[in-house]
């Protein structure tokens, strides 16, 4: 295996049990699988999203948690593994999006908006917002920022900030100039990866309680 150069963080435990389970029930198919004949992959997330919404709440949770875990330990990325635990569960597309999101970890690691923020906000802006075809529709611009909004505002309420530096505060007391390596070191031996984690699970609970609920109780 080869070592990572960048971020050498401490191994957290993935919640493994059941996981084979958990890819059974969630997915089955590959994320590059063509659209089923005569469907667009926004019927596709449509159906995705029914059939979550007929699950036990707490069990699609415990699904978003486990796949939080593992991508936080394979990617060590905020943004990454926020957005791709619910673009799996509630079978978004991703085109480049999960790529473009690498340097999202608080801005290119600037202290800026937090990853776990950004990914969500991506996968909400797939669900509500508007494509290139529908550019001038205003309508669903302003209603996109409803439940986009309200994740926000729910974040901050749990943490006081959407800004990485100020959550840092909050989990670890201190910030941390993760640009610098000797601050980055000093991160990781602090529990990044499992402190961060349990973030990006509770940020990725907040954007799915927002998907289950509909936009009628946002």
């Amino acid at each position: 295996m080869k070592k990572l150069k960048r971020r050498d963080f401490i191994t957290i435990t993935a919640a493994t049990i059941g996981f084979g389970a958990l890819q059974a029930c969630t997915s089955g198919k590959k994320t590059a699988e063509k659209p089923e004949a005569g469907k667009t992959v926004e019927s596709l997330a449509e159906d995705k999203i029914s059939l979550n919404r007929e699950m036990p709440r707490e069990l699609v949770m415990k699904l978003l948690d486990q796949k939080v875990n593992k991508y936080m330990e394979i990617s060590y990325n905020c943004a990454q593994s926020s957005f791709l635990a619910l673009k799996e569960q509630f079978g978004l597309e991703d085109g480049a999006i999960l790529k473009a999101l690498t340097p999202l970890t608080g801005i290119a690691e600037r202290g800026e908006t937090c990853g776990a923020v950004i990914g969500p906000l991506m996968a909400l802006g797939l669900i509500y917002g508007r494509g290139q075809d529908k550019l001038d529709d205003w309508k669903v611009y302003r209603d996109s920022l409803i439940p986009t909004g309200k994740f926000c505002r729910l974040f901050e309420e749990e943490y006081g900030s959407t800004m990485c530096s100020d959550i840092q505060k909050v989990k670890f007391g201190r910030s941390f100039h993760l640009t610098d390596p000797e601050d980055l070191a000093l991160f990781q031996a602090a529990g990044a990866t499992e402190k961060c984690s349990a973030v990006v699970r509770k940020a990725v609970r907040i954007a799915a309680e927002i998907i289950l609920d509909g936009t009628e109780d946002v």
